[in-house]
């Protein structure tokens, strides 16, 4: 087994689980990809699943990593720390039952739990102080000041919260959707938009693909693409939805301020 001589950093959001391994000196050596990793959204097992895709799929390209044993690879013994922010990690329980996996799985000797909103107000604050927001498949704002004092707004998920997320613009571009096939809204580019980005002939088998059980917040928020792009060219009713939820994400932000 070799000492440990390297750093793993993991961000879990909505949509999808990327971890890079690093030496000590912090160049990145590799990087994996996994699934979504949200803890309120899939629960523990599934997050521990998505983990482990996207920490293994890094350090068995690392040399001298090819992990041949039974188990994880991290089981090499080379992970001297790792460093998890993860969408859903929300409260002290949350921190708990995911160290608890970290510990029983062995992934590294010290390891953090954290927020995901908590990478970007360190990668983009060297000091830790200032206002960080996160407009993914769901949104927050995390804001620091420097006496240590912080604030959160949003994370709260699809059902509750979740205000200029990609979640919510997409949803609301496709209820205008279905509007407009009914006669209801005129948004026809949206339409067809929606017909194309869905691969679907019509907007009756849209409805069926939408309300399948095996569709997920991150499916529908991949749709918000789109919509941006049709904003980006001109598209009125995509440039409308595009402000409502930049106007949202303002008031994250002027709140925590």
């Amino acid at each position: 087994m070799n000492a440990p001589d390297l750093l793993v950093g993991v961000d879990g959001g909505g949509t999808r689980t990327r971890a890079a391994v690093a030496d000590l000196e912090g160049r990145v050596l590799a990087r994996g990809f996994g699934p979504s990793s949200n803890l309120q959204m899939l629960g523990l097992e599934a997050v521990g699943k998505a983990l482990t895709t996207a920490i293994e799929g890094a350090l068995l390209q690392v040399p001298g990593t090819a992990w041949k044993g039974e188990g994880p690879a991290w089981q090499s013994g080379r992970i001297a720390a790792a460093c998890f922010g993860l969408a859903g990690v929300d409260t002290r329980e949350d921190e708990t039952r995911l160290s608890q996996w970290v510990r029983e799985q062995g992934v590294a000797p010290r390891f953090s739990i954290l927020n995901d909103s908590e990478l970007v107000l360190a990668c983009g604050t060297p000091e830790g102080v200032g206002v960080a927001l996160l407009s993914g498949t769901g949104s927050i704002c995390l804001g620091r000041a420097a006496d240590g004092r912080t604030a959160r707004v949003g994370g709260w998920g699809p059902l509750m919260g979740d205000e200029g997320s990609g979640y919510q613009l997409a949803l609301r571009a496709l209820r205008l959707a279905a509007q407009t096939a009914d006669g209801r809204a005129q948004a026809p580019t949206l339409l067809r938009a929606a017909l194309t980005h869905f691969s679907v002939p019509d907007s009756d088998t849209l409805m069926h693909q939408l309300y399948a059980p095996a569709i997920t917040p991150a499916d529908i928020a991949g749709f918000a693409a789109t919509v941006l792009d049709l904003a980006a060219r001109g598209d009125a009713a995509a440039r409308e939805l595009g402000d409502e939820v930049a106007r949202e994400l303002a008031v994250h932000v002027r709140v925590v301020i």
